[in-house]
Order: C-alpha cells, then structure tokens, then sequence
C-alpha cells in the first residue's frame, strides 16, 4: 500500500491531460520537485477546482507517495495563501511568471531543500504585499536565488576590480573581448544589486538598463546551469515594465 505525505508546495507547471485530469509539477516543502496527477478537475462536476492547479499558487497538498520517476496521485489539495495582488496586478503578475521560470528552469533535483522552498515562498509572498513595487524587482531576485543555487557573486567590487567575470563569479581587474566580462558601468549594476530588496527604491535604472542587465544575468545563469532554456516569459516582461 502506497504511503501518504502532506506538504507544503508551490505549483510549477500544470498540462491537460485526458478529458477532464491535470498533470502538473509541484515544488514541495517537504519532497521536493513532484510531478502529480489530478484526476476530474476539469470536468463539469469539479465546480472551480482547477484553479486550485494556477501556476505560482501556495497549497497544501496531501498526496500517495511514488518514487521520483512516478506521478503521484494527488488526494486532496487545499490553498495555503491566497494572493491579492498577483493576480489583479499585471506588473506584478508578470514578475511572479518571470520567478516562476526561472525556479522551473533551474530546479532540477527532486529532493527536499526547505531553505530553497522557503525563499521562494516568501519571495512570491513579499511580491504580492509590495508596498513599494519596483520595476528591478525580478533582477534582485535573479541575483539572490543565484545563491541560493550555489553560484551567486561575491560583492568584491572595488576600484582595482572594477569589472565582472560571469564565468568566474567574481570581480576582477581584467577586461577583454570575451562576452563573459561585464564593463564597469554593467558591473556596478550587478555589484549594487546586493542590497535589500525593501532598499530598492534608491535605485534608478532605465528601461534599456534594465533589460541589459536582465539579459547579462539570464547568460550568468545559462554559464552556470546546465540546461537552462530562454525564458518565454521576458517579452511580457518586458513590454509591461
């Protein structure tokens, strides 16, 4: 008999799947990346439970427990949080897409991590209570969640490292043709995005600034990442931004 586990997750991705079921991937708390089955949500009967499955959303789900290779059969799903801005906000909205990719591309393992959860819950939670939205917000969060994965930058920016290596991660005093080193303006950018997110109303970018940097973090991910695909979501992005 197939064990039960409840958890904590965020949906990733969801696909039709027959006439009336789901598949989606849920990124849990408590095991990680799973992909499950639901099955009847789409069917007349089911009243509006298929937007329990909405992409981005906070749930509790109570599931049989399968090998990580194996769709697990989902028992009962629930909200954990509900939004009130995401959904009704396309800026904000955009932005929550845009982490969503970003978490679905980079996320491979199928094991538990909590402190990577638990950062992406709270981000996708701080978004929707923006007091002070800003338009940089989805490249702090790119930089921050590099750390998280393992190859965030170091902050050693200095007058005699003035440039940034991608490749290598850090700031260095070297420039040349190679497309992996930052110039000085692009590099403080990346080296002023160290501050707190709630810090960034000090900050002033141009739109043309703002997608320069985006694209130059998107390439430090593709450096880093094996796998890493284009993001469908930056022309939305970018064209409410």
């Amino acid at each position: 008999m197939s064990k039960i586990f409840s958890s904590e997750g965020i949906v990733f991705r969801t696909i039709k799947y027959s006439e009336s079921s789901i598949i989606c991937d849920i990124y849990t708390r408590e095991k990680g990346l799973r992909s499950f089955i639901a099955s009847g949500v789409r069917s007349s009967k089911s009243g509006n439970k298929a937007a329990l499955y909405r992409p981005a959303n906070i749930v509790d789900v109570v599931a049989y427990d399968q090998d990580h290779d194996k769709l697990s059969r989902i028992k009962e799903i629930t909200f954990n949080y509900l939004y009130r801005n995401i959904n009704l906000d396309i800026r904000i909205s955009s932005i929550a897409i845009f982490i969503l990719e970003v978490s679905r591309n980079s996320i491979k393992e199928k094991e538990a991590n909590e402190e990577l959860y638990d950062f992406l819950n709270e981000w996708l939670k701080y978004l929707d209570n923006a007091v002070n939205y800003h338009s940089c917000l989805h490249l702090k969060f790119m930089l921050d969640f590099s750390f998280h994965l393992g190859f965030g930058p170091l902050d050693g920016k200095n007058k005699s490292k003035p440039y940034f290596d991608m490749l290598e991660g850090v700031f260095c005093d070297y420039i040349n043709d190679s497309p992996n080193i930052l110039n000085e303006d692009e590099s403080n950018i990346i080296s002023l995005l160290h501050i707190k997110k709630e810090s960034l109303h000090n900050v002033n970018w141009s739109k043309s600034v703002r997608n320069s940097v985006t694209d130059h973090l998107i390439r430090f991910y593709k450096l880093h990442l094996s796998g890493f695909r284009d993001l469908n979501s930056m022309e939305v992005l970018r064209s409410v931004l």
